[in-house]
């Protein structure tokens, strides 16, 4: 090939490097001062102002088998050819030895031709001034020591005459987690340079560039794999503990948590804790940064020391007093919200317990899928914290617990991603009970699922339970650390409907309608008047009726009550061919003193 070109692409443009080498060249006929690689370029146009102002980049190489060459790079649109085209300040005997910096001073110009593949239209670009002396591309420094010391990593290489700087990049080992680019100045006098503060972990010296002060660097230098040593830990952890009753009367549970690392600091790498509890001379190494514990009433000493190969950290030590416990130390309400993704942050709000002047918050996150923890402290009257650092593609688990006196309250915790938020969400709320004046509502929390593709928020702030009828409201906040999932709306109106919604943020996800039971309260009060107005119309009409009867109509017989009208008042009476007579000496009745009397008989 005759020209070498590298072209990386980037939103319509592309970065353009070509390397001439000597031998490439060939000379143009009738113009003895101009070098090509392609014949159709032997005809730049004179220099004006209208040409093109490339901001190009060039530097001058020779091989150890003595191929000599110039690279050029700049940036240009995409869809185009470029070349370039040497002009000298004097006649060229031969093309291939024009790239020579003891020929003319190494003094040359350089010009490029750009053609659109989309236009077919040429441009060139002003001509650019190259002294060959001054843009000498060495060969990758030879690495070839490394001396350790505590927290420093010195560097030697093989001189290559002058001033130069190296441009390196660290890497943690085994997995890369942070880049590290520096320039250091050396002399080839002194081709030795100790790097101060790095990390006390792992590392990995990746590759070393060294670059002149006229800004022409040299290739990279092979990888290489070093490792600091370690340094004792610095700081004490920050310890605090929690009594927990269990099943058993005499037994409890004692919960030692310290915090070790907090952001911006570097205490040293920690391989893990020693834990020793007294009088019971208890001691365990443990690599988490908590230690569970039973114990019986008393009192206790705890103390904790962070180690690692460099030894023993300094020592934190507390009097506990398993009787002595504030059962108000927690928070209440926690929840995790996501405000701005390109700052890899999530917000996390709680409401604050009941709490003496002195203490403080801590927040303690971890991934999912390590046991490794970060934290962070904020005063004791705060109701928010910013957790940093977060990676998009991990869930994280993030507890909350307040901290007075060295008593730490029980932790809350809920499980967040930096795409969602906290990953908890409100399912399956129901109206479990209604009547005239209350409608009591159930609802459930469960693990958020990160693809779950419902239709609702990303990203929810608040989850609310609201009873909605017009302009008469009532919200309840949702939370998942409530130990009651469940709640009565109260003062209601009967025999009237309303909406249960489900908010999420001020998106319904549920809306359930509901009546309040009748109320017959009212409606007795309105009948009872009415009956008893019926009850004495009817008491009075039959008194009436008899007080009519009794004084304002005589008393007439009726032919239908005697044994005689209703014989005659019979219209299926049978003749008789015998007729009987009534003799009314057969009733006369003779009384006591011989008279005899007659019986009146009335109809």
């Amino acid at each position: 090939f005759l020209i070498w070109t590298l072209m990386i692409r980037l939103s319509g443009f592309c970065f353009v490097e070509i390397t001439v080498r000597h031998f490439e060249l060939k000379p143009c006929e009738g113009n003895d001062r101009i070098c090509v690689t392609d014949l159709r370029d032997c005809k730049p146009p004179l220099p004006s102002p209208s040409q093109k102002m490339l901001n190009m980049s060039c530097y001058y190489q020779q091989t150890a088998d003595g191929v000599r060459s110039v690279s050029c790079s700049w940036s240009q649109q995409a869809e185009s050819r470029a070349s370039l085209v040497f002009t000298s300040g004097s006649k060229v005997l031969s093309c291939r030895g024009i790239f020579s910096p003891a020929i003319d001073q190494g003094s040359l110009c350089v010009t490029a031709r750009i053609r659109s593949y989309l236009t077919g239209a040429d441009e060139w670009s002003q001509p650019q001034f190259l002294k060959l002396q001054s843009c000498v591309h060495t060969s990758h420094p030879g690495l070839h020591m490394f001396v350790f010391c505590l927290h420093n990593l010195c560097r030697k290489w093989k001189p290559l005459g002058g001033v130069w700087r190296m441009n390196y990049n660290l890497h943690k080992y085994p997995a890369v987690l942070k880049y590290y680019n520096s320039f250091l100045q050396f002399s080839s006098r002194h081709p030795c340079k100790s790097q101060q503060s790095l990390l006390h972990y792992l590392v990995r010296l990746s590759s070393v560039v060294c670059i002149s002060d006229s800004l022409i660097r040299s290739d990279w230098s092979g990888d290489t794999t070093v490792r600091t040593l370690d340094r004792v830990p610095s700081r004490p952890a920050e310890l605090c503990y929690r009594v927990e009753k269990t099943g058993d009367d005499e037994s409890l549970l004692l919960h030692l948590i310290w915090m070790s690392l907090f952001q911006g600091s570097d205490p040293g790498r920690v391989l893990g804790y020693q834990v020793r509890i007294d009088p019971n001379e208890h001691v365990q190494n443990v690599t988490e940064t908590t230690f569970l514990l039973v114990v019986k009433e008393g009192n206790y000493s705890a103390s904790v020391r962070a180690f690692n190969t460099a030894g023993f950290g300094p020592t934190t030590r507390l009097q506990i007093d398993t009787q002595d416990q504030n059962s108000r130390l927690f928070v209440r309400n926690l929840w995790i919200s996501q405000v701005y993704p390109e700052n890899k942050e999530l917000q996390v709000e709680w409401t604050n317990p009941i709490m003496p002047p002195g203490g403080h918050v801590a927040v303690q996150w971890r991934s999912e899928n390590s046991s490794s923890s970060r934290w962070v402290r904020v005063n004791g009257s705060s109701s928010s914290a910013v957790i940093t650092g977060v990676d998009p593609g991990e869930s994280y688990l993030v507890s909350v617990f307040p901290v007075y006196n060295q008593q730490c309250g029980p932790p809350r915790s809920l499980p967040a991603s930096l795409q969602y938020g906290a990953l908890m969400e409100v399912v399956s709320l129901k109206v479990v009970s209604v009547t005239k004046t209350t409608v009591t509502i159930l609802w459930a929390w469960q693990r958020r699922q990160q693809e779950q593709t419902e239709a609702r928020p990303i990203r929810v702030g608040q989850y609310r339970a609201r009873l909605k009828r017009d302009a008469n409201t009532q919200t309840l906040s949702l939370w998942p650390d409530q130990q009651q999932q469940q709640h009565t709306f109260s003062n209601l109106t009967p025999s009237t409907e309303y909406s249960v919604l489900l908010l999420a943020d001020n998106f319904s996800l549920r809306i359930i309608p509901v009546a309040t039971l009748y109320d017959e309260v009212p409606a007795v009060a309105t009948v009872i008047p009415l009956l008893l107005l019926v009850v004495m119309v009817m008491i009075i009409s039959v008194l009436s009726r008899t007080l009519y009867k009794s004084y304002f109509f005589p008393t007439i017989s009726s032919p239908r009550k005697s044994t005689a009208g209703q014989w005659l008042l019979n219209p299926n009476l049978k003749k008789c061919p015998e007729r009987n007579f009534l003799d009314v000496a057969d009733f006369q009745v003779t009384d006591v003193l011989g008279e005899k009397h007659l019986i009146l008989v009335r109809p």
